[in-house]
C-alpha cells in the first residue's frame, strides 16, 4: 500500500478510529492500524473504499469477522462498513457508552468489544475532561 493511499486513510478519518471514535492522540500505547474492512481472505482489495482506520483494540477484535450475532434478536448481522454506512445511524453515546442502534450497530459493539471496561474508562476519562467530542 502506498503513502498516499495511507494518509487518504488517516486523513478521511481525522485520525480517528471509524468504529469506536478514539483519536489516536489518545491512544497511548498503539499506532491505529489501516484495515481492510472485508479482509482480503474474503475477497477485499487495497482500494481505499475498502479501507478504514481502526484502533488497535477494534481491529484486533474485529480481525476478518464481516458479522456477528445482534444480542437483542440472536440473529446474525453484518458488520458496520464505514465506507458504506454512517457511524450515527448505527451508534450513539450513552455517556462513554457506545450503544448500538441497529443489528449490525449491536452486533459490531460486541464483536470489537466497544466497551470493554478499560475502553469505557479511556472514554469517560476523555469526556471528563472536554477531550472526547462524541461524533
Amino acid at each position: 500500500m502506498d503513502s498516499t493511499i495511507r494518509r487518504l486513510v488517516w486523513e478521511r478519518a481525522g485520525r480517528r478510529c471509524e468504529y469506536c471514535r478514539l483519536h489516536q492522540n489518545h491512544e497511548l500505547f498503539f499506532r491505529f492500524h489501516i484495515e481492510h474492512i472485508i479482509a482480503k481472505q474474503h475477497g477485499g482489495s487495497d482500494e481505499p473504499n475498502n479501507l478504514a482506520l481502526a484502533c488497535h483494540h477494534c481491529n484486533e477484535h474485529k480481525g476478518p469477522n464481516l458479522s456477528g450475532i445482534d444480542p437483542r434478536t440472536g440473529k446474525v448481522a453484518l458488520l458496520f462498513h464505514p465506507r458504506r454506512q454512517k457511524w450515527d445511524r448505527h451508534f450513539r453515546f450513552v455517556g462513554p457508552t457506545v450503544v448500538g442502534r441497529t443489528p449490525c450497530g449491536r452486533a459490531t459493539v460486541g464483536v470489537l468489544a466497544m466497551n470493554v471496561r478499560e475502553r469505557s474508562e479511556t472514554r469517560a476519562q476523555l469526556m471528563a475532561v472536554g477531550l472526547f467530542d462524541e461524533p
